[in-house]
């Protein structure tokens, strides 16, 4: 992985896993260069190749010869957004992290409204989405998810993984390193300060989700047991 020069301080880390989303990646790292020069931030951009079967990293790595802040991480096997996302933020060096997925469902302009609402005040600044983007059968499951990370997590009531986070909190994150812990469920553990703002998602543009119904479920099922884990029974995520 290239990586900046060292002594450059860097205010915010865009960090996104790369799964089947080679056809939108050209104009994601466009419009992420242009919402960062909008907002005049030196930031960094990890995009981490969780095994892609369609060659995603080698597409960013090719994109890097033009972007000097990008940096591609690379990872031997899939493992899942969550893990991506983890694998990124350990070697994220801004003030803040950005994490969001690669596919443009999720619109990067949106950072604009997140990065306003940072202070030190706040942990961690979540993303709500809303619009019509996905089935209706996965919006119903969606929120019977979100409503229940509330109540066992103590997260805002649609909080996701669009989400701005503090330097502590991320330093916090990596602070542990059990595997297949889920990232909602490390923020949660750590009882942040919260902000929400409200952001349009799209329908994906082109190919489908890589979780299915099941694996879906699955995840959702992890994610709450952890959350119930480090909330209701003070057992540490580590």
């Amino acid at each position: 992985m290239s990586a900046l020069p060292a002594e450059r301080h860097v205010q915010l880390s865009w960090v996104l896993p790369l799964f089947r989303t080679r056809t939108q990646l050209p104009e994601l790292c466009e419009r992420i260069r242009e919402v960062s020069a909008r907002l005049a931030l030196r930031h960094e951009v990890i995009l981490v190749d969780d095994a892609c079967p369609e060659g995603s990293g080698v597409l960013a790595t090719e994109l890097a010869e033009t972007y000097p802040q990008l940096q591609v991480l690379r990872l031997p096997r899939n493992g899942g957004q969550d893990d991506a996302l983890r694998e990124g933020l350990r070697v994220s060096r801004g003030e803040w992290a950005v994490v969001l997925d690669a596919d443009l469902q999720d619109p990067p302009e949106a950072v604009t409204q997140l990065w306003p609402l940072r202070s030190g005040d706040v942990d961690v600044v979540f993303a709500l989405r809303t619009g019509r983007y996905t089935t209706p059968g996965r919006h119903f499951t969606s929120r019977l998810y979100r409503n229940a990370s509330a109540a066992l997590g103590g997260l805002p009531r649609g909080a996701g993984l669009y989400a701005l986070l503090s330097r502590p909190l991320v330093d916090r994150i990596n602070a542990s390193h059990r595997r297949r812990t889920m990232l909602l469920s490390l923020i949660a553990a750590a009882r942040p300060r919260c902000a929400t703002t409200w952001i349009v998602r799209s329908p994906r543009a082109s190919g489908v989700s890589s979780y299915g119904g099941a694996a879906r479920a699955g995840k959702a099922m992890r994610s709450l047991w952890q959350m119930l884990l480090a909330r209701r029974l003070h057992r540490p995520l580590r």
